[in-house]
């Protein structure tokens, strides 16, 4: 009897560890929808490998983040968001200081591929994944029709 029992704890404690290691990690899941709200992206690039480099048998962590996803976590006022669990309920403050940040770094180019991370999110391709590029045409039309924002005046300037 004691063994029977000793190998259905060994069967239950292998059984669990599967189900948490298929089971996605969802501590960052508020942040996700909010950048697709934003953004208005739907699931096919609104989705995880937005910040996270796709490797295999291994979860979006803070392990595995892409240049998109650094540079949002590397910001100061990210600062306080971070190390939360899955369990964590974000309030809506934090959830816009989040957004924030965001919309602070969408200038940026944090895959270093000659377009902007809101020019990528608003073409359909990946801000954080330099092989993933808008295709040249698209581009074009799209900084053609939205005509940049004049650059940051310098501090002399300011004055």
């Amino acid at each position: 009897m004691n063994k029977s029992i000793a190998r259905m704890s060994v069967a239950f404690l292998a059984l669990a560890a599967v189900i948490v290691w298929l089971t996605p990690t969802m501590a960052q899941q508020k942040f996700l929808e909010k950048i697709r709200k934003h953004y208005n992206l739907d699931r096919s690039n609104g989705k995880c490998t937005l910040c996270h480099e796709e490797r295999p048998r291994e979860e979006p962590s803070r392990k595995n983040l892409n240049g998109f996803g650094k540079a949002i976590q590397g910001h100061a006022d990210m600062k306080p968001l971070l190390g939360k669990d899955e369990n964590y309920a974000f309030t809506a403050k934090e959830l816009d200081t989040f957004d924030a940040v965001v919309t602070k770094i969408e200038n940026e180019d944090s895959d270093a591929d000659k377009a902007t991370n809101r020019e990528e999110m608003e073409l359909g391709t990946y801000p954080g994944d330099a092989k993933s590029v808008p295709e040249k045409a698209k581009l074009e039309k799209y900084r053609k029709d939205r005509p940049a924002a004049p650059a940051p005046a310098k501090k002399e300037e300011q004055k």
